[in-house]
Order: structure tokens, then sequence, then C-alpha cells
């Protein structure tokens, strides 16, 4: 571990493997040049290690991947293009995201897991070299413990004095069936504009408040947990720089970058008074 507090960035972005296809098509929509685009602002930033939730790795406690490094899982299929992208872990964080969510009372785990493609897909975007550590995070839990185990990952963050690329990757609607039907619903794209604006404004929080028929409609692929976790990570208040939107039959592609956190008084009240109660 480094001296120095840690600094912390949040990522959303989506692993739809038609990405991959676009690429070997030469294609480059608006989400494949914004990732290249944030690949290089990380690395100029100096990033030292990427924390990943993945919407494909669910459970209901908190497991952390500490391994050395992770193997590549392939769990898609039907597509033309099959991804191979082992990658550095990074154990001494791990250990710490452990250590911290067990003194917030979330009882993880260490749990080896490797790289999935929710993982591998964007970060072959943002760091093709394969290169960058990852720690593979779980999502699961109800909301509230989603955002905890945000919260423990950022305190991590900050005694490690490590520069730490948060990465919730899933995508806003995800309705498969619409995809499968190639059926463009317009109340998609309404659910995924508007749940990319209440994270434009601050208001991230709020998005229990969109109606439950329209979120039971698009179906979104984490169920706001891995974005609640994110920003449990960034602060409740904490604004997004949307950087690119598209749509698929049914699925809802969007890269929104949080650049620094926005921690308020009443987060930290949340969680010391949930530790008195449950001590």
């Amino acid at each position: 571990m480094q001296s120095g507090e840690g600094q912390i960035y949040g990522l959303i972005a989506p692993h739809a493997p038609t990405l991959l296809e676009d690429e070997q098509d030469g294609r480059s929509g608006a989400v494949i040049q914004a990732l290249r685009s944030l690949g290089h602002f990380f690395l100029e930033e100096e990033i030292d290690v990427v924390v990943a939730a993945s919407t494909h790795w669910l459970a209901d406690e908190m497991l952390v991947d500490g391994s050395a490094h992770h193997r590549t899982i392939h769990d898609y299929y039907g597509f033309r293009v099959q991804l191979q992208y082992d990658a550095p872990g990074h154990p001494d964080l791990a250990t710490a995201i452990v250590e911290e969510a067990n003194h917030m009372l979330l009882f993880p785990s260490l749990k080896r897991h490797g790289v999935d493609h929710a993982v591998t897909i964007p970060m072959h975007f943002l760091f093709p070299d394969k290169t960058m550590p990852v720690v593979p995070v779980s999502v699961g839990g109800c909301r509230v413990e989603a955002f905890r185990r945000g919260r423990a990952i950022a305190e991590a963050v900050r005694k490690s004095g490590l520069r730490v690329l948060f990465l919730a990757s899933g995508s806003l609607s995800h309705d498969l069936q619409a995809y499968l039907d190639h059926d463009f619903d317009p109340e998609h794209e309404r659910f995924d504009r508007h749940v990319l604006d209440l994270l434009e404004r601050g208001r991230g929080m709020e998005m229990d408040s969109i109606e439950p028929a329209l979120i039971n409609r698009a179906m979104p692929e984490g169920w706001f947990r891995d974005l609640y976790m994110l920003l449990g990570a960034m602060g409740s208040r904490a604004t997004a720089r949307v950087m690119a939107y598209e749509r698929l039959p049914g699925v809802g592609l969007g890269v929104a970058c949080f650049e620094r956190s926005a921690s308020t008084e009443q987060d930290d009240i949340a969680h010391s008074s949930y530790i008195e109660e449950n001590l």
C-alpha cells in the first residue's frame, strides 16, 4: 500500500458483446469511443487498480476476488467474438476491502472468481494492453446494503493511498426478450434517460422513485444494486458526466464518469447508526 490518502473515480459502463463485433467490423460508435477516451484519461490520472462490480457475479454475500492473477470466464454465447482478457489482480487492496467491510458488519469473504465479460469487455476498451490490475467484487444484497458495500470500498481506498477506478458494469434497460424480438420499445429509452438524468444531477439516490411499472418493464441488469454500490463509493450526491448512450433492442448502453466524490454528512450518520444498532 502507498502512503497518503487514496483517491477514487467512478465509471458506469456496458458490456454488450455486440461492442466486440462492432470493433471487429471496423465500427466505432459513441460507447466505444467514450471508453477508449476514458482509458487514456484514467492512464493520465495514474490509476493504480480497477475495482469492478460485476452484474454477472451475483451473490447475497459480499465476495471479493483477491487473486494475484485472474483467468477469463467465457460466459456469453452466440456472438462472433470470444474475448480472452486475463488480468493481474491486487491481493493487498482486496484484503483491505474485506477488512473494511468487516468493520462495517457486511461479513464479506475472499473468493476466487476470475474476470467475466462484465469486466473483460469494458476493460478491453479502457485498457487494451491487459496490464491494469483488477479486483472483481460481487453484486447483491438489498440496495441499502449495496450502498454500504460501496462505502466500505471507498474507505479501503482512502486508507490505501491508491488511485482507484470503481467500475459498475451493466446495462441500463436489460430486456433480453425485447432484444431477441428486435423490439425497440420507447419505454426502455425513457427509463435509460431518466436514470442518466438523475445521475447527472447528483440525484442518483432517487432511482427508487422511478415508477415501478417502468422499472419492471426495463428490467435493469443490476436492479440498481451496482449503481447504489457506485454511489456508496462516490457519495450519495456525486454527479456523473454522461459520455455516451446507445440503444440496442431492449438494452440501454450508457457510459457515465464520476471524477470526484460527494459524500454527505447524512451518509456517515446513516452508517454510524446502522453499526450502533447492530452491535
